[in-house]
């Protein structure tokens, strides 16, 4: 029998990421607050609901992607959300970038309710969820994770992190390095180009060496002017900040994370 997978959050990210498993056969319900993308979900094949609770009644698997974690409770652990919706032996799967200790709050109210539930932060930006090649950090049980695993890998390529939140850890972490390495390579071909030599060389030989990143790589998005493409520096703020709050929970010191922070909180003001 076809599983029938919910999804909730249809924006820049979520969107893709239905579409692919509508695409791939599965019997999807949505939901989302703006209209144009629920109207474009039910025109490629899936159905719309009214609420988050009416998507996890009729669901064996529902998928989170909202913004935050605000939002996530709101939908998951508030009125009318997923919790007061989901049958037991369903699972919810939290796909947001969201704290760790919320991924496991979830939990615990999933367990009183025999709701299965995993954590599964993504990263490739929208270009991967269209194409299905995201990076996919799941935590939870092992044997969940690879009952679902079929649904995940119509959006990417998945990674068993360990226990439910630390698919989160291991986003943040990814998050960490993404930022820090940008701004270290817009100052570096920043520092080339001011000494006379040509943008493209300098990349060209960064592609090759020892400088290489996913930034150099993807020079489009990290371009010198401090502007990171189609990302809003909103999504950076939050990462980074929900970076140094897990950090501190654990006493661990992250300077450079937090200097950047800084100045992406300098980039906003500029903006505004």
């Amino acid at each position: 029998m076809t599983q029938k997978v919910g999804f909730i959050g249809l924006g820049e990210m979520g969107k893709p990421m239905a579409k692919r498993i509508v695409s791939n056969g599965y019997e999807l319900m949505v939901f989302d607050v703006m209209t144009g993308p629920v109207e474009e979900l039910v025109a490629a094949g899936a159905k719309a609901a009214s609420t988050p609770r009416e998507v996890a009644q009729v669901s064996d698997i529902t998928i989170t992607m909202v913004r935050d974690t605000p939002q996530s409770e709101a939908v998951i652990l508030g009125f009318d959300g997923v919790m007061e919706g989901a049958k037991q032996g369903s699972t919810t799967i939290i796909m947001s970038s969201v704290l760790p200790s919320f991924c496991q709050k979830v939990a615990q109210e999933g367990a009183r309710k025999g709701v299965r539930v995993l954590d599964a932060a993504v990263s490739g930006a929208r270009m991967g969820a269209e194409a299905g090649t995201l990076a996919i950090m799941v935590g939870g049980n092992k044997d969940i994770v690879e009952k679902h695993r079929t649904l995940l890998e119509t959006m990417g390529r998945i990674t068993h992190c360990g226990d439910v939140g630390a698919g989160q850890v291991v986003k943040l972490a990814n998050n960490i390095s993404l930022y820090i390495s940008l701004f270290a390579s817009q100052e570096a071909v920043s520092f080339g180009t001011k000494n006379g030599v040509n943008e493209e060389v300098i990349l060209e030989v960064l592609k090759q060496g020892t400088g290489n990143n996913w930034a150099i790589q993807n020079w489009q998005f990290a371009n010198p002017t401090g502007r990171v493409g189609p990302v809003h520096w909103g999504i950076p703020e939050k990462d980074l900040s929900m970076a140094m709050q897990v950090a501190s929970q654990v006493n661990h010191p992250v300077p450079l994370t937090e200097r950047v922070s800084r100045i992406v909180g300098e980039l906003i003001k500029q903006d505004s």
